[in-house]
């Protein structure tokens, strides 16, 4: 399988509408962030190909604060015609060290459209 997956990097700030009364971060808008940066380098494939998500680990190493910088950052563990697996780790600044908040892998299967109307 070729791979026309890109690399994804996303920073934002955490905002006032993302955090609880303890001004740290809700886990919800952490996920769906994550989740989000996989899900975009899949844009590529998404005319011909059925995703479905079928793998799910997320680890909160640390909390995040009202004001942070996070970047997030995933990777292709594995690729071929039938799966790929990211990688997806969110950093924060702190200073001049970086530290990893969070970290998880997300696991899709991919199914050619082709053969699903074959099939049908």
């Amino acid at each position: 399988m070729k791979n026309t997956f890109q690399n994804t990097t996303y920073n934002f700030t955490v905002t006032k509408k993302e955090v609880n009364n303890n001004k740290t971060l809700l886990p919800s808008v952490l996920y769906d962030r994550m989740e989000s940066t996989a899900i975009q380098s899949l844009s590529a494939i998404k005319e011909h190909t059925v995703i479905k998500q079928n793998l799910f680990k997320l680890n909160l190493l640390k909390n995040a604060f009202l004001k942070d910088q996070l970047t997030i950052t995933h990777k292709i563990q594995k690729l071929n015609k039938h799966e790929i697996l990211f990688t997806v780790l969110v950093e924060k600044e702190n200073r001049d060290v970086t530290e990893v908040i969070c970290n998880a892998q997300f696991g899709y299967t991919l199914t050619n459209k082709d053969i699903l109307n074959l099939a049908s």
